[in-house]
């Protein structure tokens, strides 16, 4: 009853914001523009400081200063932070979309993502078509592992490189490919890192098998999984396309740190160039905006957005 009680409470308070508020777009622009424009040196920091473990393990397991049981628990935990940098580097977040600092983007985020031995470039051009298209199955190439019917059938079709889903997503590639020069640019650059890794990773194999398998094709197998269902499975499965309707505040009794803050993705679908960093603040400020535009579950998310697991929405 207590419960209730609040609940009303809250909703007349929301009531009372929106009649005394200005809600209308140019309002909520407004707002969001205070948040972009920063160097975010959290991710630059994060996305270095991640490699040089990787790197370090590497080196203390090759010397015998580390058994390789532990240096596998340890890159498959730091191994999780190899995306994040480059996904803020993706949408010029690392630079703080300044001209002159563009380098750091691919510097950073390529750098970052050596523990997934991936392509900057190419992540970055499909990344921005999901964001282009969110949630349409003919042209948002993270539809076929994000619309699953749970989580686990999700961290295993993001590895599916044969069959209908994989022959649907590189149909995409391939119009883009033929229909805009720039994405073909990004790909022919990105294709030479993926080729540069699989060589290496080829040779290390040859020379080093456990070590490789341990410190590298384990942990990065394990990350894409966890990518594919905290990035895309849990925030968009079962959603429309559409800017508003593409993405939810989800919770799953984890704090925001170990799901790398996806719990509140809504916010980054809603404006790419708000830092991660920033989000939580940025939502606070926006969630009558976001409840107002009818946003999946915003009207359920708290007005102090902490390191919490969002348990309100479970």
């Amino acid at each position: 009853m207590v419960m209730d009680k609040l609940a009303f409470q809250e909703n007349l308070n929301q009531q009372d914001f929106i009649q005394d508020h200005d809600l209308s777009l140019e309002a909520e622009k407004k707002i969001a523009r205070s948040f972009m424009g920063r160097i975010e040196w959290e991710m630059i920091v994060i996305g270095l400081s991640q490699f040089i473990v990787w790197l370090g393990v590497w080196g203390l397991v090759l010397n015998g200063l580390m058994p390789l049981w532990l240096g596998f628990f340890i890159l498959l935990i730091s191994t999780t932070f190899a995306y994040l940098p480059s996904h803020a580097g993706q949408h010029g977040h690392l630079s703080g979309n300044k001209k002159n600092l563009e380098w750091l983007d691919f510097v950073v985020g390529q750098i970052s993502l050596i523990p997934l031995a991936q392509s900057h470039d190419i992540l970055k051009v499909t990344h921005l078509k999901h964001h282009a298209h969110t949630n349409d199955p003919s042209r948002d190439p993270d539809y076929t592992h994000t619309h699953t019917r749970s989580w686990f059938e999700s961290a295993l079709i993001v590895h599916n490189q044969t069959g209908d889903r994989s022959e649907s997503i590189n149909q995409m590639i391939e119009t883009w490919i033929d229909t805009e020069p720039k994405f073909k640019e990004a790909v022919d650059r990105g294709t030479l890192f993926s080729l540069g890794f699989f060589v290496i990773q080829i040779v290390m194999a040859i020379n080093f098998p456990l070590e490789t398998l341990f410190l590298w094709w384990l942990p990065r197998k394990f990350t894409v999984s966890y990518l594919g269902v905290i990035f895309s499975h849990m925030p968009h499965r079962d959603l429309p396309v559409g800017r508003h309707a593409d993405t939810r505040f989800w919770a799953n009794g984890i704090i925001r740190f170990f799901n790398h803050s996806m719990q509140i993705h809504a916010m980054h679908h809603m404006y790419p160039k708000i830092c991660h960093h920033d989000e939580p603040k940025a939502i606070e400020a926006l969630r009558p905006f976001m409840i107002e535009r009818g946003i999946p579950g915003a009207d359920k998310i708290p007005e102090k957005i902490t390191n919490n697991p969002l348990t309100s929405l479970g």
